[in-house]
C-alpha cells in the first residue's frame, strides 16, 4: 500500500505518521477540534513537525519514555504524531487513577519526562523530570519528511487495574497502527450501526489514556472525518458540541451512554460505537428510541480492537446487541475448563489473537506466562461462540458467579434487572457461600423496589431467558455504583465491600 514502508518483517506496513500524511494528503482541510484549538488535518502536519522539534530540544530521543497527562485535545493527538516522528515511547497517563497507582505506574516505565497540562500540575512531583506543555506550536512549523519507523516502540499503555495492579502493555508503531486501523475496516466494510465513512464527524468522548480514545486519532485522519474532542465528559457539554459541530458519530461506555439518554441530549441520528462493558437490554432500546444506533466493541488494552458487530446472515437485529465478530485479521476462540474448543452455544473461556497482538506485560515475566500461551491470549472473559463466527462476550471470569460448579454470568442478570421501571444503573456480584461456593447478589440504584425486581426475575425464568436458580440471593438498593477510571462499574471495589458483609446473611 501507498505510504506504508518496509520493516524488519519483511513485508509493507505501517508507520505511526502514516495516517496523518493520508490525512494530509487526500483531506487537507477536514478539522480537528479540540478545548484548545481547531486545526485542519493540512496543518496538523506541520506542527507535529514543530512539537517533534520541541521534543528534540528537551532531550527525548529514539526509545525515550515520554510520558503524558492531559484532557483529549489536539495537542495530545499531535504529541501522539511527534512520538512517532521522533521514535519515542508515548505513554499517556490515566490521570484517573489514584496517586500511588500513578507513582507505581511511572516507576516502572521510567520515563524521561513527564509533560502535563495546567490541571495536572501536582502529577510532576511523581516523575523525575515534569514539564508542563506549552499551548500549542510557537514559531516555524518546520519542514522534512512526516515518517516515522515501523518498527520502533511506540506506546506504553497501562491496564485500568480493575482486576488489579495495572499491566503494561508496549506496542510498536506498525501493530499500534495495524490494530487502529482494523476498526476502520470492521466499521466501513459491513452493516452495522455505528457505520463510519469519510462524511461523518467523530465526537470521541473515550480519554486518550485508553488506547489513544479507542485510535481515533488514527482512525479519522485515515479515511477523512471530521474528529472532536471535548477535555470533560458532561451531557450537557456533548449535547452542545454535538449541535454545534454536527456530530454523526461518536465512542463511548455504556455509562456514559445511560448519562447522556437520562440527561435528554439531542442525539437522534447519531450512530455510537459502545463497549467496555456489556449493553443492557434497556439501554439499547432506550438509544434506538431516541433515534440512535449502535455497534459493540469488544477489545482491551492487551488486545486492541478484537472484535465488533455486524450483521451476517445469521446474526440480525437485537442480537447485534450482544454478539460480536472478529475484525479483519483477529481470530477469537472459545475453550472449556480443560481447554478443548467450546461449541455454538457453551460457555467457555475467550481466547485471541491476531498480527497486532503484544509479545507479554511490559517488564513483568510472570503476568505474561499466565496470560500468553501458545500464541494466544487468554483473555479471562467468558463467552459463548455462535455457529456463524461470532461471539456473545458474558462476562470476566473473576466476575462471574460459580454456584455449585456452574457459571451464572452476571451481564445476563443485569440486563433483565436493568428492564425494571426506576432501575437506573445495576452490578451482579458473586458472594461467598457455604454449600455452593457463590451466589449471586444484585446492587443498584434507582427508586424500584427490591420485590418488583424479584417478580421481574421470576417472570425471566418462566420465560425461558434465565434458569431459576440464577435468580441473586441478595437484592439491595444503594445510593450509588463506584466506577473505575473508565466509566465502569467497579466491581472489585463492590466485591470487597459487599461480599463479605452479604454472605452473613441467610
Amino acid at each position: 500500500m501507498v505510504g506504508w514502508v518496509a520493516c524488519g518483517l519483511g513485508t509493507l506496513v505501517p508507520d505511526a505518521l502514516y495516517p496523518l500524511r493520508r490525512g494530509a494528503s487526500l483531506f487537507p482541510r477536514r478539522e480537528v477540534v479540540g478545548p484548545d484549538a481547531r486545526v485542519r488535518y493540512g496543518e496538523m502536519a506541520g506542527r507535529v513537525r514543530w512539537w517533534a522539534g520541541w521534543l528534540r530540544e528537551k532531550g527525548v530521543g529514539r526509545g525515550d519514555v515520554v510520558a503524558v497527562a492531559d484532557v483529549n485535545s489536539v495537542r495530545f493527538m499531535e504529541l501522539a504524531y511527534a512520538a512517532g516522528l521522533v521514535g519515542a515511547v508515548l505513554l499517556p497517563i490515566n490521570y484517573r487513577l489514584p496517586p500511588v497507582l500513578i507513582g507505581d505506574i511511572l516507576g516502572e516505565a521510567e520515563p524521561s519526562l513527564l509533560l502535563y497540562s495546567p490541571p495536572f500540575r501536582e502529577l510532576a512531583s511523581l516523575a523525575k523530570r515534569g514539564l508542563e506543555l506549552p499551548a500549542g506550536p510557537g514559531g516555524s512549523v518546520g519542514d522534512g519528511e512526516l515518517r516515522g519507523d515501523p518498527d520502533a516502540d511506540y506506546v506504553l499503555l497501562y491496564t485500568s487495574g480493575t482486576t488489579g495492579r495495572p499491566k503494561g502493555v508496549l506496542y510498536p508503531q506498525w501493530k499500534m497502527i495495524e490494530g487502529g486501523l482494523s476498526i476502520a475496516h470492521q466499521l466501513a466494510l459491513y452493516k452495522t450501526g455505528a457505520r463510519l465513512s469519510s462524511g461523518d464527524v467523530m465526537l470521541s468522548l473515550i480519554p486518550m489514556f485508553h488506547i489513544l480514545s479507542w485510535g481515533s486519532i488514527f482512525i479519522a485522519p485515515y479515511i477523512g472525518a471530521k474528529l472532536v474532542f471535548i477535555d470533560k465528559f458532561d451531557p450537557r457539554k456533548v449535547d452542545e458540541v454535538v449541535s454545534r459541530e454536527g456530530v454523526t458519530w461518536m465512542n463511548a461506555v455504556p455509562t456514559m451512554l445511560a448519562m447522556l439518554l437520562h440527561a435528554g441530549a439531542r442525539l437522534s441520528g447519531v450512530k455510537a460505537l459502545v463497549g467496555g462493558s456489556p449493553i443492557p437490554k434497556s439501554l439499547w432500546d432506550a438509544a434506538h428510541a431516541a433515534g440512535m444506533r449502535l455497534s459493540v466493541i469488544y477489545g482491551a488494552t492487551d488486545m486492541l480492537a478484537a472484535a465488533i458487530s455486524i450483521e451476517t446472515d445469521e446474526t440480525k437485529g437485537d442480537s447485534l446487541r450482544s454478539i460480536v465478530h472478529p475484525v479483519p485479521g483477529a481470530e477469537l476462540r472459545v475453550v472449556r475448563p480443560d481447554g478443548s474448543p467450546a461449541g455454538p452455544g457453551e460457555m467457555g473461556e475467550i481466547l485471541y489473537r491476531s498480527p497486532w497482538m503484544p509479545d507479554g506485560y511490559y517488564r513483568n515475566p510472570e503476568k505474561t506466562r499466565e496470560a500468553f500461551q501458545g500464541g494466544w491470549f487468554r483473555t479471562g472473559d467468558l463467552g459463548v461462540p455462535t455457529s456463524d463466527g461470532g461471539l456473545q462476550v458474558l462476562d470476566r471470569v473473576k466476575d462471574a458467579v460459580k454456584s455449585g460448579g456452574e457459571w451464572i454470568p452476571t451481564s445476563i442478570l443485569e440486563s433483565i434487572i436493568s428492564e425494571v421501571p426506576g432501575v437506573q444503573m445495576v452490578a451482579v456480584i458473586p458472594v461467598p457461600h457455604e454449600k455452593w461456593g457463590e451466589r449471586p447478589a444484585a446492587l443498584y440504584t434507582g427508586t424500584a423496589a427490591p420485590e418488583d425486581i424479584v417478580e421481574h426475575l421470576r417472570r425471566a425464568v418462566e420465560e425461558g431467558r434465565i434458569a431459576k436458580w440464577w435468580i441473586p440471593d441478595h437484592i439491595v438498593r444503594v445510593e450509588e455504583l463506584p466506577l473505575t477510571s473508565t466509566g465502569k462499574v467497579n466491581k472489585l471495589l463492590l466485591r470487597r465491600v459487599w461480599a463479605e458483609r452479604l454472605s452473613g446473611r441467610g
